[in-house]
């Protein structure tokens, strides 16, 4: 038996250790066009920010796949599935048979289609070479005026992590408040709040329309007509799922590969997981999210019957300060709901007579810890609900 993996994040080394965990012998064989072993994503913000080394990124050690005898392949891709034959193609031309085999191609960032994008200056963050590349751009350059377009979880935490390193940062969001997937109108105004207090700059209900320069960056201009000098721009906009080469092979997809509730796709011996994915028409996005698919998709692939039932959609902010947890679906009607806000603390929880639907907390990280464990079924809605009532 061969077990073959393409993409080595989060859901691609979870599915291979899920695999050897139940099946000692076989081969398993990882292909990346990385050329670093998986590492912890979300930390990226971290490294950004000059908090941390890039070998505290990692989560496991290099020695880990020797171990357990999972061969990796770097700054190789597979430019081709043969579903039929059962192999893949590699870019120089090689071949693979695989008896299984798991796509978790990832995501890229979403960049719009707007003049100046490919100036010198501006990025996106998506791996640690997109952070070298900002990091030693912004070193090199006098004017620290920085843009970041987005005011998403990523966008701010990228804001905050580059004032920290001594730039000027205005951050351009397209809806009127910032977090508008995670927030209400009034959680948004509090973070907003304490994110000025900090430092930062924001632009609302406004988005760019060019970026201005000869060969680098020098200015943004909105739609608004506003101009912002800025010698560094960052674009956060979301992701897009990697789906080309699933796509290209036959399989079903629509925004993101379609998955059934064990991982596999249209093709019985081909599975997916993480970021390329799509589960009852989500696609998740999200790290937690991609971490139990691919340990789901690898003992699915071993034989292991492990039903998916998705994943519940919550964010943590990790901004030095400011202590903030979302989950849920704040759109689900019929249901009862709990608000609570003073000058620095917010809270907002809809339940039902059985399930949690959502939560807002901001400001408080006993009252976080509490809603989390309530979201995550570990804790009795009333022991949250008489915090309030």
């Amino acid at each position: 038996m061969h077990y073959c993996i393409i993409g080595n994040g989060v859901a691609g080394t979870e599915a291979a250790l899920a695999i050897r965990s139940q099946d000692s012998s076989s081969a398993i064989t990882i292909i990346t066009q990385s050329a670093y072993h998986m590492y912890y994503r979300p930390r990226l913000i971290e490294y950004l920010a000059g908090d941390i080394k890039p070998e505290n990124l990692y989560i496991y050690k290099p020695a880990t796949y020797d171990e357990k005898h999972i061969e990796v392949l770097f700054k190789t891709k597979v430019i081709d599935i043969d579903t039929k034959n059962k192999y893949i193609t590699l870019h120089h031309g090689s071949k693979i048979k695989y008896d299984k085999l798991c796509i978790a191609t990832g995501a890229t960032p979403s960049m719009p289609s707007i003049p100046g994008t490919t100036l010198q200056g501006v990025f996106s963050v998506r791996t640690i070479d997109d952070a070298d590349a900002i990091i030693n751009h912004i070193n090199n350059t006098p004017d620290k005026k920085v843009a970041v377009i987005g005011g998403g979880l990523l966008g701010l935490e990228t804001a905050y992590s580059l004032s920290r390193r001594g730039c000027s940062v205005t951050v351009i969001e397209f809806f009127d408040r910032l977090l508008p997937r995670q927030l209400d109108t009034d959680g948004a105004a509090i973070v907003k709040k304490l994110l000025e207090q900090k430092g930062l700059q924001f632009v609302l209900g406004d988005s760019v329309t060019e970026i201005v320069g000869d060969s680098s960056a020098q200015k943004v201009i909105c739609k608004s007509e506003k101009q912002l000098e800025a010698s560094t721009v960052i674009f956060s906009m979301g992701i897009k799922p990697e789906i080309s080469l699933a796509k290209n092979a036959g399989i079903v997809v629509n925004r993101g590969i379609i998955i059934d509730n064990y991982l596999q796709t249209s093709e019985p011996d081909i599975f997916a997981a993480g970021d390329p994915t799509e589960y009852n028409g989500i696609c998740y996005g999200i790290w937690p999210a991609a971490r139990e698919q691919g340990k789901l998709a690898g003992l699915n692939m071993a034989g292991v019957r492990q039903e998916y039932k998705g994943t519940l959609l919550s964010v943590l902010l990790k901004i030095t300060g400011i202590d903030l947890y979302s989950a849920g679906d704040f759109n689900k009607e019929g249901t009862k709901s709990i608000v609570h806000k003073t000058d620095s603390i917010y809270v907002k929880f809809l339940y039902n007579d059985v399930d949690p639907v959502a939560a807002i907390v901001i400001g408080d990280m006993n009252i976080i810890k509490l809603a989390r464990n309530v979201m995550e079924k570990k804790a009795e809605i009333k022991e949250l609900v008489k915090l309030f009532v």
